[in-house]
């Protein structure tokens, strides 16, 4: 499988319907592997590993495989995912599709159908740039699940949501500096931003966290500090 080696798929199954051979095949293509059977492990693998592809069971145990995506979705969260199921017809085609579920696989599928799913995916994985669990300096980390920074003492910082946008936009950006006008694109999208307006949002991240959490560069932008 032509995946970058740092590709990492999360595998949510259902433990009474597990496909033995998923998991060696998954391996041998050179993917990262995370499993759970249970929401509650799921979400908090999301939490702290950078998780680029999304594989789970329609019929899970106890909940429909969806409402894990859907958990996602609500979350701004639009990694990739695969649904896999024993019958096509309960999935609500209207509901994957507004979920933008990236394929569905029928029981007993096959090695290359799984093969060419996992690859539509990574190339979607690519365009989204899922964030992982981020370690920031000063013992600060951030938690994209919950759209949360943890202080070092454990203590939960919430966020605005401009404050959200601005520090996610600043770690999918996190080896370059990012201008004034793609922050203005983004975080205040069809707004006016003047200077004085995003130097009073980043003065409000910093007081939050630290002095040097996001510094600016020569007149250009913004980049944030790891």
């Amino acid at each position: 499988m032509s995946t970058h080696l740092d590709t990492t798929v999360l595998y949510i199954q259902n433990e009474s319907n597990c496909v033995i051979d998923t998991v060696p095949f998954m391996k041998r293509n050179g993917l990262k592997l995370l499993e759970t059977t249970c929401f509650e492990t799921a979400c908090e693998m999301f939490s702290h590993h950078k998780i680029d592809i999304i594989l789970i069971e329609l019929e899970l145990e106890s909940k429909c495989g969806l409402e894990f995506i859907q958990c996602l979705r609500e979350k701004n969260i639009l990694t990739p995912a695969i649904i896999t199921t024993n019958d096509l017809h309960k999935i609500p085609f209207m509901e994957a599709l507004n979920l933008e579920i990236s394929s569905c696989l029928l029981h007993p599928y096959k090695e290359e159908d799984l093969l060419h799913a996992l690859k539509q995916a990574a190339i979607k994985a690519g365009v989204c740039h899922p964030l992982s669990y981020t370690d920031l300096n000063m013992g600060f980390s951030y938690d994209p699940l919950n759209k949360k920074i943890i202080s070092a003492n454990g203590e939960t910082i919430k966020l605005c949501n401009k404050e959200i946008i601005l520090i996610e936009l600043l770690l999918q950006n996190k080896e370059h500096i990012t201008s004034y006008e793609m922050i203005e694109t983004i975080v205040w999208r069809d707004d006016f931003m003047s200077i004085d307006s995003l130097r009073t949002l980043i003065r409000g991240i910093r007081k939050k966290t630290y002095p040097n959490i996001i510094t600016n560069h020569n007149s250009i932008g913004y980049k944030i500090d790891l």
